[in-house]
């Protein structure tokens, strides 16, 4: 029983007297701390955000790019088979039963 109680009692005081001191300065090092941590999160999650903003972007840029390139790859072998002055042409013979005037070639 007596145990307990002195060990009740050296728990209880470091708590006491001079040690407060150093019991602030533990605690407000830990505040420091936590906000520190706290800063660096917040950065850490604008950074992020930002990074999958541009991911985003240059996806959808690049699904629109990969659209115009399939575009221009038709366009294209439309034009050569159209330019083929073989008859027997295997690209012409493709395209004999679409009509060759609703075909046109842009250049940009």
């Amino acid at each position: 029983m007596l145990d307990k109680i002195i060990e009740i009692i050296m728990t209880i005081l470091p708590f006491l007297g001079s040690n407060r001191k150093k019991r602030k300065a533990v605690v407000q090092e830990v505040k420091e701390f936590s906000e520190l941590v706290k800063g660096q999160y917040t950065f850490l999650m604008q950074q992020l955000e930002k990074v999958l903003k541009d991911y985003f972007d240059l996806s959808s840029r690049v699904k629109e790019m990969h659209t115009e390139i399939f575009s221009l790859r038709g366009q294209l072998a439309q034009a050569a088979a159209l330019q083929c002055i073989n008859k027997e042409c295997t690209q012409r013979s493709n395209d004999a039963g679409v009509d060759s005037a609703s075909h046109s070639v842009q250049v940009v």
